[in-house]
């Protein structure tokens, strides 16, 4: 398998990151349901014993509520569905963890790569630095001269 670049990591953090958007939103539409159904439903008599004594004024009517809790279910679903989608294109679920080894000793190694070069960049810029501050000091001392 071949190596995870930069880029990549970076659009599998993307995908982390909207796995997480995508169970907060579906934590929420779960929550609002939930509080839907408790204002919004109607006393119905479930035993023939025991009457209605007291009616939610603010219900909704039969039609209304059962189209929106169709609703509401239908949407908690494709949530789900977007949430299964996000957790399957995630790197790894599909990869054995060998592939995923190798994949970590190639990013490792990667990794190491670039710190390589920054320390070489960092020490040439050091050099550059003490160069550049020789040539002003010489041009400073120079100025003074004339």
């Amino acid at each position: 398998m071949e190596a995870l670049s930069v880029q990549a990591v970076g659009v599998h953090v993307d995908r982390v990151t909207q796995l997480q958007d995508s169970l907060d939103q579906q934590c929420q539409m779960l929550f609002s349901s939930l509080h839907y159904l408790h204002k919004k439903a109607g006393m119905v008599q479930v035993d023939q014993d025991i009457p209605v004594t007291n009616q939610n004024s603010g219900a909704d009517s039969i039609d209304e509520f059962t189209a929106r809790t169709r609703e509401i279910a239908n949407d908690i679903c494709r949530q789900a569905k977007k949430v299964d989608a996000l957790i399957e294109s995630l790197p790894g679920v599909s990869v054995s963890e060998a592939e995923q080894e190798r994949e970590f000793a190639a990013l490792r190694e990667e990794n190491e790569q670039a710190t390589r070069e920054l320390r070489e960049a960092n020490k040439l810029a050091h050099a550059l630095l003490k160069d550049i501050s020789v040539t002003l000091r010489t041009i400073a001392d120079n100025a003074g001269k004339k």
